[in-house]
């Protein structure tokens, strides 16, 4: 009788130890260490004129000027060192193409479009501090990243005759640089495992040698890649 009453005892002892256990578990957020951020918006290069070597964008301010908006797609991975430190990685991809009839025609009044079409990619390690959590749903961040950065244009004319026959003529330019950025972020926590945030954000570099094919050119002008961006998304924790 005394050796049930010892058993009882002890399986409340283990129950109680199991459901505090459970409890830290959903509690600690240390246990939700790994934490994965993909982020859609909209970004703005903050560049004021173009190279001498895009020649569309030379002669063109307003297609100049609708090249500096464009789609930006964002990917961050974070380790949670610390509750208020995370070690990690960032990628970053902006894009934006914009085309117009030239001014100009050629001798058998040919019509010519123009059209540049960019791409930066981005990629580097990233530190990131969160700041404490207030109302236990929002928590602000801010990440700092350095790395590599790659930029790419293909820049086209088509030039169509009167007989209705195009020709097209292009060129594609490539460089990379160093880079790095700055982030300040808001989350909204849905469950221990999935948030929703949003992302302000300064990335960039400067390039100032391209390359077209096997040639490479040094710029008068550097190729300014830096841009602010908004951007907004959902964060998995794991």
């Amino acid at each position: 009788m005394k050796s049930s009453r010892i058993i009882t005892l002890l399986a409340l002892l283990f129950s109680t130890f199991i459901v505090n256990a459970q409890e830290q578990e959903k509690t600690n957020p240390l246990l939700n260490r790994h934490n994965f951020a993909l982020d859609l918006g909209y970004a703005y290069r903050l560049s004021s004129e173009p190279n001498e070597l895009f020649v569309n964008q030379t002669t063109n301010k307003d297609h100049y000027s609708s090249l500096r908006h464009g789609l930006q797609i964002n990917f961050a991975y974070d380790y949670l060192y610390k509750p208020f430190l995370a070690f990690g990685f960032k990628t970053s991809a902006f894009n934006y193409s914009n085309s117009f009839i030239s001014e100009k025609r050629t001798s058998t009044n040919a019509e010519i479009e123009c059209k540049d079409d960019e791409y930066i990619f981005y990629i580097g390690p990233s530190i990131k501090y969160i700041f404490p959590t207030f109302n236990n749903k929002y928590s602000v961040y801010a990440r700092g990243t350095i790395g590599y950065m790659s930029f790419r244009n293909s820049e086209t004319k088509v030039v169509t005759d009167t007989m209705a026959i195009s020709k097209a003529l292009s060129s594609t330019y490539t460089g990379k640089t160093f880079g790095w950025g700055l982030d300040l972020g808001l989350d909204y926590t849905i469950n221990d495992f999935l948030s929703a945030g949003c992302n302000l954000g300064l990335l960039g570099g400067s390039v100032g040698k391209l390359n077209v094919g096997e040639d490479s050119f040094k710029l008068n002008t550097n190729e300014n890649l830096y841009r602010l961006d908004i951007t907004v998304g959902l964060r998995i924790k794991l």
